[in-house]
């Protein structure tokens, strides 16, 4: 991949437009000051310099948010940065190391998504503005799941950071929590139920569609 380069050093973003980066991370470069698309002969005699800014894109992250101006000086231009994150995506071990950190951001914003259905909506349960059958029924509706967001924002995303730099040993994460993933078997059996419930049960299935409606807003 022409366009990937490494930073050298922790980065806090300083502008609106700019982004925060950490030392090691990869960055594929969208377009330089003047605009122009990078391409590796703007490499030759270059000199970066901290006022001199490029738009970047943290690897393999698909979020505008993931998009900002950096100063080119925290950009690893060295012969063997480039070359071992430059050659057209044929090294084998950048390949790895750049599917993991795919890995680690999805596995991020998946945890995150399961902790807001948890603070959102399981945590409200136990308000007493909640109707009586709601909270009583709570291990019904959603089995679980509190569980499973636990293992995959305090566990599994810890294992997978931790060889996050070896990533031949990646699938030891998994071989080590195999049983964790039961968790995922005991909630899909359960879902029939909890669907069957509020089908069944009028007021539990208004105070959600209520509640919902007040997430979607806030």
């Amino acid at each position: 991949i022409d366009n990937i380069l490494v930073i050298n050093q922790e980065f806090l973003a300083d502008s609106p437009d700019s982004i925060s980066l950490s030392r090691g991370d990869l960055v594929e470069i969208l377009k330089t000051t003047n605009g122009d698309t990078f391409s590796r002969e703007k490499l030759r005699d270059f000199k970066p310099e901290l006022n001199l800014r490029w738009y970047v894109r943290l690897f393999g992250s698909t979020e505008n948010c993931k998009e900002g101006w950096i100063p080119t000086n925290i950009l690893d231009f060295s012969n063997d940065s480039v070359s071992a994150f430059g050659n057209k995506g044929e090294d084998e071990n950048f390949r790895r190391l750049a599917t993991v950190r795919e890995l680690i951001e999805t596995e991020e914003e998946f945890s995150r998504d399961l902790q807001n259905i948890v603070d959102r909506y399981i945590k409200a349960v136990d308000k007493i503005a909640a109707p009586r059958i709601v909270r009583d029924s709570k291990d019904i509706i959603f089995s679980n799941f509190e569980q499973i967001a636990e293992f995959h924002n305090m566990i599994l995303i810890e294992g997978l950071k931790y060889y996050s730099e070896q990533p031949n040993m990646t699938a030891k994460t998994f071989l080590r929590l195999e049983r964790d993933f039961d968790k995922h078997v005991k909630y899909c059996a359960a879902e029939p139920l909890a669907q069957a419930f509020l089908k069944d049960n009028k007021e539990a299935n208004e105070y959600f569609q209520v509640n919902f409606v007040q997430q979607c807003t806030i």
